[in-house]
């Protein structure tokens, strides 16, 4: 979480320095995909110390994953300057940043967590 805020901290100071939001908000994406990875990181020690082989639970992907990382995304995809991204694509997205909404982070823990937590093992 301290190494997470200083991330978050840099980035700031970074976007205020040379007024480009981008490489902040990437930093910032990456941040908290990696802490939702760093959540599900002990699931996947303890999947691994099991005998079996390695399989990707698609269902959780599909139906998980895939929300989570539209949400993840939904800063890139509001502010995309391609008219169809930012008119069609992102037109759900219009409530969350209209009402100050904040929960694109927690989709971002969560669409960490989801792909690590996604691979298992299962007995042959």
């Amino acid at each position: 979480m301290v190494l997470s805020n200083n991330a978050l901290v840099l980035a700031n100071k970074q976007k205020e320095a040379t007024f480009q939001i981008l490489p902040s908000m990437l930093l910032v994406t990456l941040v908290f995909i990696g802490l939702g990875v760093l959540l599900g990181i002990e699931r996947l020690a303890a999947e691994r110390k099991k005998n079996g082989i390695w399989k990707i639970n698609l269902p959780k992907l599909i139906f998980l994953g895939i929300p989570s990382l539209y949400f993840s995304l939904g800063i890139f995809l509001y502010y995309s300057s391609i008219s169809f991204v930012r008119d069609i694509i992102a037109y759900p997205l219009d409530y969350f940043f209209n009402n100050n909404v904040n929960i694109l982070s927690l989709f971002q823990v969560i669409l960490g967590y989801v792909i690590i937590s996604s691979f298992t093992k299962v007995d042959n």
